[in-house]
């Protein structure tokens, strides 16, 4: 009995190591970020049920180790809140300076049901862009 409870917390202990290492990642290098869009190109009008493209414009950052990452986007009755994300990867000296933009990056969007709606663009430090839109 005694041997098969060492054994048991011998394992556990390996168990728990190996978790810990394998969930090591470089956080001091890898951050992500929401990213402030400069502006955005939205149609007026669209058709209910039907995809339209929102176009993003502005600057992720300042070296070749930002990126974009993703669009998250929650609705909630009648608003559309989007939040453009961004990644930087750092690696020392593998970072060559130049301008990283969302460059027109395209999020498309299907409204399923008419009415006028407003599309809130999150950005950092709690401002938010808005636009509305009329689905027909």
């Amino acid at each position: 009995m005694k041997t098969n409870v060492s054994a048991l917390g011998l394992l556990s202990i390996i168990v728990i190591g190996l978790s810990l290492l394998s969930c090591h990642n470089d956080s001091e290098n890898s951050n992500d970020f929401i990213i402030r869009v400069d502006s955005v190109k939205i149609p007026y009008v669209v058709s209910s049920a039907t995809p339209f493209d929102i176009v993003f414009y502005g600057t992720i950052g300042f070296n070749s180790c930002y990126s974009f990452k993703t669009f998250n986007r929650a609705i909630t009755d009648n608003d559309i809140k989007i939040e453009a994300w961004g990644t930087l990867d750092y690696i020392e000296g593998k970072c060559p300076e130049g301008l990283v933009s969302l460059n027109g990056q395209i999020l498309t969007l299907t409204i399923p049901l008419p009415g006028t709606y407003r599309i809130v663009i999150k950005e950092p430090e709690d401002y938010t862009l808005v636009k509305q839109i009329t689905v027909k």
